[in-house]
């Protein structure tokens, strides 16, 4: 499994969506997947940034995990902080 840490900042996402291009590249993903990842990806981390850790600051951990065993491969993506928790369904 291969992982990143880095400061839950947006000026951060071009260093997390690298990592995993980077990450999936190396398996030959399809470019239209990729691009689909990104998307979630930017989504997923841009939430962190800017909730997560608000009015303090914090880290982000990025795990991606590649079965090549699997056909097709399987790839596992992991988002971790420690920020406050958010729970959408707790909204009215």
């Amino acid at each position: 499994m291969n992982t990143i840490t880095v400061p839950a900042t947006i000026d951060q996402l071009d260093t997390v969506l690298a990592f995993l291009q980077e990450q999936l590249a190396d398996v030959n993903c399809p470019d239209d997947t990729q691009m689909q990842v990104s998307i979630a990806a930017e989504e997923i981390f841009v939430n962190i940034a800017n909730y997560a850790y608000v009015p303090n600051s914090g880290d982000a951990t990025i795990r991606c995990q590649v079965d090549k065993e699997k056909d097709p491969v399987q790839i596992t993506i992991e988002f971790l902080d420690s920020g406050v928790p958010y729970d959408p369904l707790a909204r009215e």
